[in-house]
């Protein structure tokens, strides 16, 4: 008894198939994690770039948001993640860009 689904050969026929079958296998979850994680690696470099006098919390969280918004739009016209995890994502990019003009 295998814990996931064997592969075949139609599952490895291009990049495309690949992710489908490796996301099939995930239940679902292997792009929403990878979003998450992009969101985190963004959030961070931009938090990081900041100098001493410029606040860049709410840019960094607004630059996250956008770049795994684009992203996520991609991702559901390829059918990998659901579309509530997009409409996810552009809720945190309003929330961003609240966030930074109540800071200015």
């Amino acid at each position: 008894m295998a814990w996931y689904e064997y592969s075949n050969k139609t599952d490895a026929e291009g990049i495309f198939e690949f992710f489908r079958y490796v996301n099939v296998t995930a239940d679902s979850l292997f792009f929403p994690v990878i979003l998450l994680v992009i969101w985190f690696i963004t959030f961070i470099g931009v938090f990081g770039s900041g100098g001493q006098t410029r606040p860049s919390g709410a840019r960094g969280f607004v630059f996250a948001s956008f770049l795994t918004s684009i992203l996520s739009i991609m991702l559901v016209i390829m059918q990998f993640i659901a579309p509530k995890f997009m409409y996810l994502n552009f809720i945190l990019l309003a929330l961003g860009v609240l966030w930074l003009k109540l800071e200015s």
